[in-house]
């Protein structure tokens, strides 16, 4: 796959929309409801963008 963004947003429809564009464009996506999860998946997924 291409880049892996963490996307952080505390709204679910957001972080859905914003996913499903992201992996048209071949992106591995990972979501965060909060900034603690953010930080969480940041030390276990790594990504190339926040």
């Amino acid at each position: 796959m291409g880049h892996r963004v963490l996307v952080v947003d505390d709204d679910p429809t957001v972080s859905d929309v914003i996913r499903r564009y992201l992996e048209q464009a071949g992106c591995e996506v990972h979501l965060a409801a909060d900034g603690a999860d953010g930080l969480a998946a940041v030390a276990a997924h790594r990504p190339d963008l926040v």
